[in-house]
Protein backbone atom coordinates (compact mmCIF):
# COMPACT_ATOMS: atom_id res chain seq x y z
CA UNK A 1 0.00 0.00 0.00
CA UNK A 2 2.55 2.05 1.03
CA UNK A 3 4.58 1.68 -2.70
CA UNK A 4 1.58 2.63 -4.67
CA UNK A 5 1.16 5.93 -2.23
CA UNK A 6 4.64 6.55 -3.05
CA UNK A 7 4.68 5.86 -6.76
CA UNK A 8 1.33 8.11 -7.00
CA UNK A 9 3.65 10.87 -5.09
CA UNK A 10 6.22 11.06 -7.43
CA UNK A 11 4.14 10.75 -10.38
CA UNK A 12 2.45 14.28 -8.89
CA UNK A 13 5.83 15.79 -7.91
CA UNK A 14 7.00 15.23 -12.05
CA UNK A 15 3.70 16.93 -13.17
CA UNK A 16 4.15 19.97 -10.88
CA UNK A 17 7.87 20.05 -11.69
CA UNK A 18 7.30 19.91 -15.01
CA UNK A 19 4.37 22.91 -15.00
CA UNK A 20 7.35 25.01 -12.97
CA UNK A 21 10.23 24.58 -15.32
CA UNK A 22 8.31 24.21 -18.46
CA UNK A 23 8.51 28.41 -18.88
CA UNK A 24 11.55 28.25 -17.78
CA UNK A 25 12.78 25.75 -20.35
CA UNK A 26 11.33 28.26 -22.91
CA UNK A 27 12.97 30.99 -21.36
CA UNK A 28 16.58 29.61 -22.00
CA UNK A 29 15.50 29.27 -25.50
CA UNK A 30 19.08 30.40 -27.77
CA UNK A 31 19.18 33.78 -29.24
CA UNK A 32 21.82 35.29 -31.63
CA UNK A 33 22.64 38.53 -32.11
CA UNK A 34 22.47 41.08 -34.63
CA UNK A 35 24.23 44.09 -34.79
CA UNK A 36 25.84 47.06 -36.67
CA UNK A 37 26.15 50.79 -37.25
CA UNK A 38 24.83 53.35 -39.08
CA UNK A 39 26.51 56.42 -40.22
CA UNK A 40 26.57 59.33 -42.81
CA UNK A 41 28.28 59.83 -46.34
CA UNK A 42 31.46 61.32 -44.22
CA UNK A 43 31.16 58.80 -41.71
CA UNK A 44 30.14 60.14 -39.09
CA UNK A 45 27.44 58.56 -36.44
CA UNK A 46 23.61 58.93 -36.74
CA UNK A 47 22.27 58.74 -33.51
CA UNK A 48 18.77 57.67 -32.62
CA UNK A 49 17.77 56.53 -36.74
CA UNK A 50 14.89 53.55 -36.58
CA UNK A 51 16.04 49.92 -37.29
CA UNK A 52 14.10 47.25 -37.56
CA UNK A 53 14.85 43.38 -37.90
CA UNK A 54 11.61 41.95 -39.37
CA UNK A 55 11.75 37.83 -39.53
CA UNK A 56 10.73 36.55 -42.78
CA UNK A 57 8.77 33.64 -41.92
CA UNK A 58 6.08 35.07 -39.79
CA UNK A 59 6.87 38.69 -40.97
CA UNK A 60 7.42 39.30 -36.67
CA UNK A 61 9.41 42.61 -36.30
CA UNK A 62 11.58 43.84 -33.37
CA UNK A 63 12.54 48.04 -33.14
CA UNK A 64 15.08 49.64 -31.80
CA UNK A 65 16.97 52.87 -32.63
CA UNK A 66 20.91 53.65 -32.93
CA UNK A 67 23.03 54.98 -29.54
CA UNK A 68 25.35 58.11 -29.87
CA UNK A 69 27.87 56.10 -31.76
CA UNK A 70 25.45 55.19 -34.27
CA UNK A 71 25.69 51.66 -32.82
CA UNK A 72 22.45 49.00 -33.00
CA UNK A 73 22.25 45.38 -31.66
CA UNK A 74 19.28 43.04 -31.72
CA UNK A 75 19.29 39.33 -29.45
CA UNK A 76 16.87 37.90 -32.17
CA UNK A 77 16.03 33.56 -32.30
CA UNK A 78 17.42 31.67 -34.78
CA UNK A 79 16.30 32.46 -38.29
CA UNK A 80 16.14 34.91 -41.39
CA UNK A 81 15.97 38.42 -40.65
CA UNK A 82 15.16 41.74 -43.26
CA UNK A 83 16.50 44.96 -41.83
CA UNK A 84 15.25 48.27 -42.33
CA UNK A 85 16.02 51.37 -41.59
CA UNK A 86 15.50 55.33 -40.98
CA UNK A 87 16.39 58.55 -39.78
CA UNK A 88 15.00 61.90 -39.96
CA UNK A 89 16.97 63.79 -42.41
CA UNK A 90 18.10 61.00 -44.38
CA UNK A 91 17.44 58.74 -47.27
CA UNK A 92 16.02 55.45 -45.22
CA UNK A 93 15.27 52.16 -46.97
CA UNK A 94 15.52 48.17 -46.85
CA UNK A 95 18.79 46.19 -46.73
CA UNK A 96 18.56 43.47 -50.12
CA UNK A 97 20.59 40.58 -48.27
CA UNK A 98 18.44 38.89 -45.99
CA UNK A 99 20.43 38.38 -42.45
CA UNK A 100 20.65 35.34 -41.25
CA UNK A 101 20.77 34.74 -37.19
CA UNK A 102 22.69 32.00 -35.30
CA UNK A 103 21.86 30.69 -31.83
CA UNK A 104 25.00 31.72 -29.40
CA UNK A 105 26.65 33.62 -32.59
CA UNK A 106 27.14 37.80 -33.48
CA UNK A 107 26.40 38.55 -37.46
CA UNK A 108 27.34 42.19 -37.74
CA UNK A 109 26.23 43.53 -40.61
CA UNK A 110 28.12 45.75 -42.86
CA UNK A 111 28.05 49.18 -42.01
CA UNK A 112 25.32 51.50 -43.28
CA UNK A 113 25.96 54.94 -44.95
CA UNK A 114 22.84 56.86 -45.68
CA UNK A 115 22.83 60.05 -47.67
CA UNK A 116 21.24 62.89 -46.67
CA UNK A 117 17.37 63.77 -47.82
CA UNK A 118 17.06 66.64 -49.95
CA UNK A 119 16.02 69.73 -48.57
CA UNK A 120 12.92 70.16 -50.34
CA UNK A 121 10.92 66.35 -50.57
CA UNK A 122 7.82 65.06 -51.03
CA UNK A 123 6.59 62.14 -49.03
CA UNK A 124 3.93 59.24 -49.63
CA UNK A 125 3.26 57.91 -45.77
CA UNK A 126 0.39 56.04 -44.52
CA UNK A 127 -0.11 52.64 -43.18
CA UNK A 128 -1.79 48.95 -43.97
CA UNK A 129 -4.36 47.33 -41.82
CA UNK A 130 -6.30 44.55 -42.08
CA UNK A 131 -10.29 43.91 -42.88
CA UNK A 132 -10.98 45.05 -39.13
CA UNK A 133 -8.93 47.93 -38.55
CA UNK A 134 -5.89 46.26 -37.15
CA UNK A 135 -2.75 47.53 -37.65
CA UNK A 136 -0.50 44.69 -39.73
CA UNK A 137 3.28 45.11 -39.16
CA UNK A 138 6.24 43.24 -41.19
CA UNK A 139 3.81 44.36 -44.30
CA UNK A 140 6.42 44.33 -47.39
CA UNK A 141 5.88 47.56 -49.64
CA UNK A 142 6.95 48.52 -53.03
CA UNK A 143 7.03 51.53 -54.48
CA UNK A 144 7.81 52.28 -58.24
CA UNK A 145 7.58 55.40 -60.35
CA UNK A 146 5.31 55.09 -63.54
CA UNK A 147 4.27 57.58 -66.04
CA UNK A 148 1.65 60.44 -65.59
CA UNK A 149 -1.07 61.62 -68.04
CA UNK A 150 0.99 64.10 -69.16
CA UNK A 151 4.15 61.83 -70.14
CA UNK A 152 1.99 59.21 -71.21
CA UNK A 153 0.20 61.79 -73.75
CA UNK A 154 3.74 63.29 -74.79
CA UNK A 155 5.05 60.03 -75.07
CA UNK A 156 7.88 61.31 -72.60
CA UNK A 157 10.33 59.12 -70.63
CA UNK A 158 10.27 58.92 -67.11
CA UNK A 159 13.06 58.43 -64.57
CA UNK A 160 12.96 55.54 -63.32
CA UNK A 161 12.42 54.95 -59.47
CA UNK A 162 11.54 51.92 -57.20
CA UNK A 163 11.87 51.93 -53.31
CA UNK A 164 11.20 49.21 -50.90
CA UNK A 165 9.60 49.50 -47.43
CA UNK A 166 8.57 46.97 -44.58
CA UNK A 167 5.86 48.25 -42.53
CA UNK A 168 6.89 49.35 -38.85
CA UNK A 169 4.73 47.15 -35.43
CA UNK A 170 2.30 50.18 -35.95
CA UNK A 171 1.61 48.90 -39.54
CA UNK A 172 3.18 52.13 -40.76
CA UNK A 173 5.34 53.36 -43.58
CA UNK A 174 6.94 56.32 -45.32
CA UNK A 175 8.68 57.26 -48.87
CA UNK A 176 10.77 60.41 -49.21
CA UNK A 177 10.77 60.74 -52.57
CA UNK A 178 12.30 63.89 -54.98
CA UNK A 179 10.51 67.13 -54.69
CA UNK A 180 8.88 66.92 -58.51
CA UNK A 181 5.83 66.32 -59.87
CA UNK A 182 5.08 62.31 -60.49
CA UNK A 183 3.24 59.30 -60.33
CA UNK A 184 3.46 56.38 -58.15
CA UNK A 185 2.56 52.97 -58.06
CA UNK A 186 2.21 51.38 -54.36
CA UNK A 187 2.10 47.62 -53.93
CA UNK A 188 1.85 46.20 -50.70
CA UNK A 189 2.23 42.33 -50.14
CA UNK A 190 1.76 39.83 -46.32
CA UNK A 191 1.59 36.96 -45.37
CA UNK A 192 -2.13 35.15 -45.35
CA UNK A 193 -3.43 38.58 -47.39
CA UNK A 194 -4.20 39.40 -50.91
CA UNK A 195 -1.95 41.79 -52.55
CA UNK A 196 -3.03 44.99 -53.13
CA UNK A 197 -1.72 48.25 -54.91
CA UNK A 198 -2.89 51.54 -55.43
CA UNK A 199 -1.57 54.99 -57.53
CA UNK A 200 -0.81 57.90 -56.50
CA UNK A 201 -0.65 61.84 -57.89
CA UNK A 202 2.43 63.62 -55.92
CA UNK A 203 3.06 67.13 -56.52
CA UNK A 204 6.59 68.84 -55.75
CA UNK A 205 6.97 69.53 -51.67
CA UNK A 206 4.14 67.29 -50.96
CA UNK A 207 2.70 65.08 -48.06
CA UNK A 208 0.06 62.22 -49.34
CA UNK A 209 -1.72 60.18 -47.46
CA UNK A 210 -2.06 56.46 -48.41
CA UNK A 211 -3.73 53.58 -46.36
CA UNK A 212 -4.41 49.93 -47.41
CA UNK A 213 -6.97 47.85 -45.89
CA UNK A 214 -6.13 44.10 -46.83
CA UNK A 215 -8.44 41.30 -47.39
CA UNK A 216 -7.51 37.73 -45.55
CA UNK A 217 -6.73 34.92 -47.61
CA UNK A 218 -9.77 32.48 -47.69
CA UNK A 219 -8.58 28.97 -46.78
CA UNK A 220 -8.84 25.98 -48.64
CA UNK A 221 -11.12 23.67 -47.75
CA UNK A 222 -8.90 20.71 -46.84
CA UNK A 223 -7.35 23.31 -44.19
CA UNK A 224 -11.10 24.30 -42.23
CA UNK A 225 -11.57 19.86 -42.30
Amino acid sequence: MKSSRLGFSVIVVSIVLSFLLGPVAAGNQKTGVLKGKIQDAKGKPIAGAEVRATRNRDRVSKETKTDENGAYSFELEPDDYTVSFDAEGYQGGTLVQMQQVEADKENVIKTIRLEKARKKTSLVRGAVFDASGRSIAGAKLKLVRIATAEEEKENRKHKSLSMNYISNSRGEFAFRLPAERAKYKVTVTAEGFKTDSKTVDVNEDESVPLAFSLERLKKQSGDDQ
